[in-house]
This record gives structure tokens, sequence and C-alpha cells, in this order.
């Protein structure tokens, strides 16, 4: 049972390393996915890629991980509210994709948090 836990908490963190080194490449492929009322476009880009590269280095290391995985839920959930729905309501069906993606990666970061989290520093309050 340890080695399928061990797996499956690689498996889900690993993807949040490569999306966040990602936002580091070619710019020209994240900006449009910045809402337009938002300043200083490439800022938000390299933030995300930070924020994603964060949490995969505080759960890979077990260091904070707990509020990594919080902070990574509102961050989907975010990206949900302020990117996919809108493209949902102007008719784009990727943005429906995007929306349950997101949704489901936000959901699976809450179990993160409940299931495989080891440091819960700042987060004590909060089952």
């Amino acid at each position: 049972m340890q080695t399928l836990k061990k797996l499956g908490k690689g498996l889900f963190i690993l993807p949040f390393a490569a999306f966040g080194f990602l936002h580091f490449g070619p710019i020209a492929f994240s900006l449009p996915y910045v809402p337009a009322w938002l300043p200083i476009p490439a800022f938000w880009v390299y933030f995300t890629g930070a924020c994603l590269v964060a949490f995969a280095l505080s759960a890979f290391t077990g260091k904070l991980d707990g509020l990594a995985s919080l902070l990574l839920a509102f961050l989907l959930i975010t990206f949900v509210a302020t990117i996919h729905i809108p493209k949902v309501i102007s008719g784009d069906f990727l943005g429906v994709i995007a929306t349950f993606r997101d949704t489901c990666m936000a959901g699976a970061a809450l179990l993160y948090f409940v299931f495989a989290a080891q440091d819960y520093r700042f987060t004590s309050g909060i089952s």
C-alpha cells in the first residue's frame, strides 16, 4: 500500500512541476490565458509558474506541503473562475474541458491535503 501511495503522490506532483517550468518557456503560448483586465500579463504567467514549481518542491520535500496543497487548490479554482468560466460563457468548448480539468485537480489537491500532506504548519485548524 505504501508503494502505491508513493507512486500516486509522485504521479500527482510531477505534472505540476512540468506545468510550472513550461510557464518559463515561450511566453507567447501562455499570454492569451491571462485575463485582459489583469495588468502586466507576463508577470502573471511567471508568477503562476513559480507557484506551481513551489507546490511541487514543497510536496516532494514534505515541507509545508499542507499549506502548498491548499494554495494550489485555491489557484486552480481561481483559474476556473477567472479564465475558464468566461470562456465557457463566450461559447468556447475547450473552456468546458479546462473547467472540469482544473476543478478535478483542485479536488485532488484538497485530497492531497487530507491524505498525503506531511507538514500541517499554518493549517492545523483546517480539516
